[in-house]
């Protein structure tokens, strides 16, 4: 798309990833940038901005679950990615972990974007708990990852967006259609701004550095819908999962042209008693009276605050990655000599298990 002045970019990563961003940015309509990136051939759409990872390593056949194949060929495939982001200043990544694509090339755009000056911020989901132990310890790999390169992250359980007593179908709407409320949520704020406007730049200087956070966004409608929507957010489960204290809030609130000035009261009082009375709050507002009418849509963002370890993470070098991490200089690591460690609660999970644990082995 030519001529578009916010520099913004949604990038849908891995097969589950480019339906999501291709799904939010037919919704969205004209105005939104957006790329798909995949190892699989299949998932490139008619009309929509694909590029294709590793074509001569993997022949478009997709990364078959590997982390580390997924990983190789979005290093051979990451210039090509260049054009795409040219004025660009943040890129909202969308994608799915457990398999190889999502986590594995996601690691290596994250930190190829940050290289170039762009901040990321990236929402994904983690496998359903039925899925099994090998892609839950795929997803935990690369979300250790990802938050070392990653300027903002969202993490969202599968078996947090839906219900167990609900059909696969309509499960997985569901699960599309929050996430798709937290990502379009950014365009709306910023291109369709009510009163209250959030600029791309204080938009950009929040998602900056601030870590790992929690998203959740409720439709409510009637005489009380204020209230309504501060009772079911501080409910929410997907907001429950907290790994550190509040650090930030962002809060869009979506309406039409009856929203009052009452219930923007109540919705930032009763968010900031939920979640943070003495943190940072920024509020935005959208007006659409055509698709909000009489409803009320309130999104939510929760921005923790990181250990003073990850904090020279998210600020750092590549250097200070790697002194941050406990990563050795003298560990040859072959293609992955510029990548950062696997760490997993603080252990660098590429090293042998006996020079992690400081194991003699005596032959």
């Amino acid at each position: 798309m030519t001529g578009i002045s916010h520099p913004i970019l949604l990038l849908g990563v891995g097969t589950a990833g480019a339906k999501i961003a291709h799904g939010v940015s037919r919704a969205f309509g004209d105005g939104m940038r957006c790329v798909l990136v995949d190892t699989d051939a299949s998932s490139s759409v008619e009309g929509a901005d694909f590029i294709l990872l590793g074509g001569d390593r993997l022949a478009g056949r997709g990364a078959g679950g590997d982390i580390v194949a997924a990983r190789l060929a979005a290093e051979d495939s990451l210039q090509t990615l260049n054009s795409k982001v040219e004025g660009i200043r943040l890129a909202v990544i969308v994608t799915s972990l457990g398999g190889g694509t999502g986590g594995g090339a996601t690691i290596e755009i994250s930190k190829h974007l940050a290289d170039l000056g762009i901040a990321t911020v990236v929402f994904a989901t983690t496998p359903f708990f039925f899925e099994g132990e090998d892609r839950m310890r795929n997803a935990r790999s690369a979300m250790s990852l990802i938050e070392q390169e990653a300027n903002s992250v969202f993490f969202l359980p599968l078996d947090k967006l839906v219900g167990e007593e609900d059909v696969m179908q309509e499960a997985m709407k569901r699960a599309v259609d929050t996430l798709s409320g937290g990502i379009s949520l950014l365009w709306r704020l910023i291109m369709k701004p009510g009163y209250i406007k959030l600029d791309a730049d204080r938009l950009r200087h929040l998602m900056t550095g601030s870590g790992r956070g929690r998203f959740s966004f409720v439709t409510v409608q009637g005489p009380d819908r204020a209230s309504q929507a501060v009772e079911k957010l501080a409910n929410s489960e997907l907001l429950s999962l907290a790994d550190a204290p509040v650090n930030g809030i962002l809060c869009g609130v979506l309406a039409g042209e009856d929203l009052r000035l009452s219930e923007l009261g109540r919705i930032a009082d009763g968010i900031r008693t939920s979640f943070g009375e003495h943190v940072s709050f920024e509020l935005g507002t959208v007006n659409d009276e055509a698709t909000f009418c009489g409803r009320l849509c309130v999104v939510i963002m929760l921005f923790e605050k990181l250990p003073k370890a990850e904090k020279s993470l998210a600020s750092g070098t590549k250097g200070k990655r790697r002194r941050a991490s406990g990563m050795s200089p003298a560990v040859d690591r072959g293609r992955f000599s510029n990548s950062a460690p696997t760490i997993w609660h603080g252990e660098d999970l590429d090293l042998p298990t006996f020079m992690r644990r400081s194991i003699n082995l005596d032959f």
